[in-house]
């Protein structure tokens, strides 16, 4: 599995036309977290993410754009300081580890529109990445900085509050045995510009606004390539995938 992950990463890195230094370079960072069973799982079926890709495969590609986004961006000497190239790859590795599968998941049944999947998936990312990884989450300036970046990565979209309110998340039982310095985190994270139960800002760091672009950038040009994928968006059902599996 592992060998197929990095041959899996290896096209991506061709389709997005990452020169093979720069790979390497992108691969030091990110292959501990390749590596790890939760990523590797989400390789397979039926962990999809954009109509017939997987959740990993979604991420690798993100973090390819977001990497080259911030290459880029601090060739300008006034941006060179300023944006963390491990932080920006960091949020995009963890943005959409989210605890199940959503697409053609009968069994998930939220009560409030609010718990879908769609507002609560980067309260999960985050909760998952902090029980999973936490030796990037250590450094607290770093980790608020990614924690953000992980929430907020669907903006313009909103994205469920942390509060006392039931937020009926599908890893609820990880949420409750992570430090409270970090559950303040995501209560903070989702405080400001909240209506109700609803954060409706974009992140507040460099690094969350480039992975978010990101995000959009392969959803929109890449993944999404049939109309079934799109119906899914919002039944959360995808006739396309019911049987399919990954060679």
């Amino acid at each position: 599995m592992k060998k197929e992950i990095y041959t899996m990463y290896k096209h991506y890195c061709n389709l997005y036309k990452l020169s093979e230094y720069k790979s390497k370079n992108l691969w030091k960072i990110i292959r501990p977290i390749c590596y790890h069973k939760e990523f590797l799982k989400r390789f397979k079926s039926p962990y999809w993410h954009h109509d017939n890709k997987t959740i990993s495969e979604h991420i690798i590609c993100d973090t390819i754009v977001t990497y080259k986004i911030v290459d880029k961006l601090q060739k300008k000497k006034r941006l060179a300081k300023i944006i963390n190239i491990k932080n920006a790859v960091l949020i995009s590795m963890f943005h959409d580890l989210y605890q199940e599968p959503w697409q053609n998941n009968f069994a998930l049944n939220y009560k409030k529109l609010i718990n879908k999947h769609a507002f609560t998936h980067p309260i999960e990312a985050a909760i998952n990445a902090i029980t999973w990884f936490p030796q990037y989450f250590e450094n607290k300036n770093d980790a608020f900085i990614i924690i953000d970046g992980i929430v907020h990565h669907m903006f313009p979209l909103p994205v469920r509050a942390v509060n006392n309110n039931d937020m009926q998340l599908n890893n609820n039982d990880k949420y409750n045995n992570i430090s409270n310095e970090y559950i303040k985190m995501l209560q903070l994270s989702t405080k400001t510009g909240r209506f109700n139960n609803l954060s409706l800002r974009k992140s507040l760091f460099l690094e969350g606004r480039i992975m978010s672009k990101a995000d959009k950038i392969v959803a929109i040009r890449k993944d999404l390539k049939s109309i079934d994928g799109y119906i899914a968006f919002l039944t959360g059902k995808n006739k396309k995938l019911i049987n399919k599996k990954v060679d």
